[in-house]
């Protein structure tokens, strides 16, 4: 009779305990689904506020650029969404040939229920705002004292390799014209594919805490390196030695040597005329899409490795091709002069603890992983 009643109230001790975990595992899955949406706007509210306390006279400025960002967001948007959409109708349509108009019905139901709107919604909003606020700052204050610390950068750059500038290294390397043409071509649309990478992580359905990792990380990048570190860290790169800084000697041999190549019908055409685009648009403090002149941290390299942390989620070959592309970007910042080496140094780590940061908090690592794959 013991033995029975210790037995019964095992069971229900047991029966209690499972069903609290999974109230405090739904409790936590909760709290977790909420820190994307307070996440997205607290970064583009911190990004807002700070470049109204570096500018406060931008406002001119920010209307049309902001207008112009959401247009761009809104027209891409809905179209990826639907174009989501078709794919998963396909999908079920003929995994169910036979589903009757009801069956159908309640999956259109579901879909549309299923979307986590207010993550839609935060996510677009906090990447206009975050955005407008990057390209602003950037064109506005970036550089509007001068560049303080280019100096200091060519002498850390100098004292890793050797007394040498690395961009003589890559040369030596990488000598053909055409060589530095394609890095060129490749080095350049490189925001564009992030960004895409950003709509695809908004539409998407599976994978949740990858998603809202890359989204967060791209969202606090912007913020603390393309903003906050770079206003701190002042510096122009090679490219603008005799222009913004210094007298013109210190890089004079590598604008020689990017000339002769593009003579030779090679070499860095984007980059010469875009060179001319900021120039252009620094001397008369102009500020537009693109606009403004900023060396360290690397947002290219930022933005580069934001591909290669999640590719490696998608298997090894798609981790180590990334991890090349990651690599091509840092080097060809460093061979068309736009960055010091150490320039893709600072923003490396900084987007490493970005990124980690985030996938913690968002159930992407830890011990939320398995709690957060699951919804």
């Amino acid at each position: 009779m013991q033995d029975a009643v210790f037995s019964y109230e095992s069971e229900v001790s047991a029966t209690m305990s499972v069903s609290s975990s999974l109230s405090q595992g739904q409790s936590r899955s909760k709290i977790a689904q909420h820190r994307f949406p307070i996440a997205c706007f607290g970064i583009s509210l911190f990004a807002f506020a700070y470049l109204m306390v570096q500018a406060s006279q931008v406002w001119a400025t920010f209307w049309p650029i902001i207008w112009s960002y959401g247009l761009a967001v809104i027209s891409v948007l809905p179209v990826l969404m639907i174009a989501h959409f078709i794919l998963a109708l396909m999908g079920q349509m003929y995994a169910n040939k036979s589903a009757s108009r009801d069956e159908r019905s309640a999956w259109f139901k579901a879909y549309f229920r299923a979307i986590p709107w207010i993550n839609v919604a935060s996510a677009t909003v906090a990447l206009i705002i975050t955005s407008t606020s990057f390209t602003v700052h950037k064109g506005a204050v970036i550089g509007a004292n001068g560049y303080q610390f280019d100096a200091l950068f060519i002498a850390w750059d100098r004292m890793i390799f050797a007394g040498h500038d690395p961009w003589v290294l890559t040369h030596q390397l990488l000598q053909s014209p055409a060589l530095t043409k394609w890095i060129d071509i490749l080095y350049h649309p490189a925001f564009l594919p992030m960004l895409i990478g950003y709509f695809l992580c908004i539409s998407a359905r599976g994978k949740p805490a990858l998603r809202e990792t890359y989204m967060i990380a791209y969202l606090a990048s912007f913020f603390l390196i393309g903003m906050v570190s770079a206003g701190a860290l002042d510096s122009a790169g090679p490219l603008f030695d005799g222009v913004l800084f210094g007298d013109g000697t210190t890089f004079s041999p590598l604008h020689e040597r990017l000339q002769e190549q593009l003579a030779a019908g090679g070499g860095p055409q984007t980059a010469d005329l875009i060179r001319q685009y900021l120039i252009n648009l620094h001397q008369r403090d102009g500020v537009d899409m693109g606009a403004g002149i900023s060396a360290m941290p690397s947002m290219h390299i930022a933005l580069a490795a934001l591909w290669v942390f999640p590719a490696w989620h998608f298997g090894k070959i798609a981790g180590i091709l990334m991890t090349i592309y990651g690599i091509v970007i840092w080097i060809g910042s460093v061979h068309l002069g736009w960055h010091y080496f150490v320039d893709g140094l600072v923003s490396l780590a900084m987007v490493s603890a970005i990124w980690f940061g985030a996938g913690y908090m968002l159930g992407l690592y830890g011990k939320n992983q398995v709690i957060r794959a699951t919804t």
